[in-house]
């Protein structure tokens, strides 16, 4: 299994043999909108449709049937807990050593 993972200055190509564990975050669906100037210019571009034999392509070569991944089980991120509030009184910092310590950040 092979995917793109996209940070902030690179993409980058991750290859892994299956099963394998795949997360996805809540960025995966942000579309990016065209400018006014690419919508215009699309209008005016031909819009042409190919059948699988144009293109010299087998019916059971594409689709679900020959797909190299299946999606075994989808688990939705579970919802935010209320965080908790530590009014500094001289002893926040303490208490959030003693947080972080705790939940094993540190």
């Amino acid at each position: 299994m092979s995917i793109r993972r996209d940070g902030d200055a690179e993409s980058q190509r991750i290859s892994a043999s299956l099963p394998a564990v795949v997360s996805v975050t809540d960025q995966i669906n942000e579309p990016r909108y065209p400018s006014f100037k690419g919508i215009m210019a699309a209008k005016k571009k031909p819009v042409e449709t190919w059948s699988l034999a144009d293109l010299g392509v087998d019916a059971a070569d594409v689709g679900l049937d020959a797909a190299w991944t299946r999606v075994e089980q989808i688990t939705p991120r579970p919802p935010r807990e209320q965080g908790q509030v530590v009014t500094d009184d001289g002893e926040g910092g303490a208490r959030l050593a003693e947080y972080l310590v705790t939940h094993k950040f540190v």
